[in-house]
């Protein structure tokens, strides 16, 4: 029989400690598989003297020696889970360094990170979905809430059991599968929230920019966990999991021009590439510039830029080959001891003043085709996205404590300037846009 595993003892009806020791199966509404109902055999949990309980947080058996089982019902069990999402999302994350990630570089430091932090975050993002008024007349929103509660689930079932680490790594696979679909999801739901319900635009900002956060950190937890876990035997020295100690911005930027250029010939069909130019110097004037970070965060954020800067260069130039050659994007990528700054400079035209304020905004695409209510997930294309590209990205910025900014100039180009932290120590990840 799967049994909850319960690290902290919670303290329900009554003052009683529950203990709680039951299979997927009995897990009603959304905390089940698929919404399958149970069989009407009431769940069983083990009740622990006070003394006991502080001995064995970590994990409690059936049968174990000196325990009385108490037989509950199934909508007890229920009450019991509920309480458990409230109870996690009552505490308080830690804020978590690079450092910390560098130092979780084998699986079993990783996963032990990831036992401690994951159900925090997954039980607050619950409540703060529950939080939101209609939320369950929103089908993507409670398919969100579904999906969150099945993970808090499987990270309260599973034990973790660090000389045999196969069922945490398949919970861990399980995550990351099903919270592919999220970002398309809360696009699409928040939309048709606004319409419907009349959502204040910058509310809806406020409450995905929370909700996105805690993504990026849970994101992170797991892709650290899976990296170690995928490891092999003469990877290169600096590589610990998804941190590289030795990041190189100017390389990452020209992998995700690339990729740009890539995305702008398959979707314009066009016979010139953009150009996109990067060049590279630190305070003492090398050009190799190299600092701790993660990889692939930072070629996210480049490539939503580009995106942007690559699109925009296409249609003020009307697919002109020529006129796209005199348009070349620029990057440059500077660094002092403390930090990392990379610019994006375009002569696309810029973005007009009339909605300037608005391309933070979830609620802004800056697709031709985009159109309220619709389903982003049908709707996004390569060089659009889904409406979320560019505040997104300056929520990965933020996230280990750098920051983007963008300034446009209307009939010249647009200028997006990002900094990052380069010390471990001081990247540090953020739990509100706030810190």
């Amino acid at each position: 029989m799967a049994r909850l595993v319960a690290r902290r003892p919670a303290t329900l009806w009554g003052g009683a400690s529950y203990w709680p020791v039951a299979s997927a199966g009995c897990l009603p509404h959304s905390f089940g598989d698929g919404g399958a109902s149970a069989s009407t055999a009431p769940a069983v949990v083990s009740r622990q003297p006070q003394q006991q309980q502080q001995q064995q947080q970590r994990r409690c058996h059936v049968g174990s020696s000196g325990a009385a089982d108490v037989r509950i019902s199934e909508r007890r069990l229920k009450e019991f889970l509920k309480a458990e999402v409230a109870f996690f999302a009552d505490q308080s994350p830690n804020s978590i360094s690079l450092r910390q990630v560098l130092d979780a570089s084998t699986p079993e430091r990783a996963a032990e990170l990831s036992i401690k932090e994951l159900p925090i975050r997954f039980a607050q993002r619950i409540v703060q979905i529950e939080s939101l008024e209609c939320w369950d007349s929103s089908p993507e929103l409670v398919n969100v809430h579904s999906l969150y509660c099945r993970t808090f689930r499987d990270l309260r079932l599973v034990e973790l059991d660090l000389q045999n680490l196969e069922p945490f790594t398949d919970v861990i696979q399980r995550i990351k599968g099903r919270m592919r679909a999220v970002i398309p999801s809360l696009a699409t739901a928040m939309r048709a929230l606004q319409q419907s319900q009349k959502l204040d635009e910058a509310m809806i900002g406020e409450w995905l920019d929370t909700f996105l956060l805690s993504r990026i950190g849970t994101e992170m937890l797991t892709s650290q966990y899976m990296a170690c876990i995928t490891a092999r035997v003469g990877a290169r020295p600096g590589r610990h999991g998804i941190v590289d100690d030795a990041c190189d911005p100017a390389g990452i930027c020209e992998q995700a021009a690339r990729h740009a250029r890539k995305l702008c010939m398959q979707h314009f069909k066009l016979n010139q590439d953009v150009v996109i130019r990067v060049e590279s110097f630190d305070l003492d004037g090398a050009k190799q510039i190299r600092f701790p970070y993660v990889p692939q965060y930072l070629f996210y954020i480049m490539v939503e830029i580009l995106k942007n800067s690559a699109r925009a260069t296409v249609e003020v130039s009307k697919a002109d080959p020529i006129e796209i050659k005199r348009r070349p994007i620029m990057i440059t990528v500077g660094a002092d001891h403390s930090q990392v700054a990379i610019r994006v400079h375009d002569v696309a035209g810029g973005i007009p003043f009339s909605v300037a304020d608005r391309v933070w905004s979830y609620m802004y695409s800056t697709s031709p085709n985009s159109k309220s209510g619709s389903d982003f997930s049908q709707q996004g294309t390569p060089l659009a996205g889904y409406g979320v590209g560019l505040p997104l990205s300056r929520l990965y910025a933020r996230y280990l404590g750098g920051s983007l900014h963008l300034q446009s100039l209307p009939g010249i180009g647009t200028r997006n300037y990002l900094y990052l932290k380069r010390l471990e120590s001081e990247a540090r990840e953020a739990h509100s846009v706030s810190e």
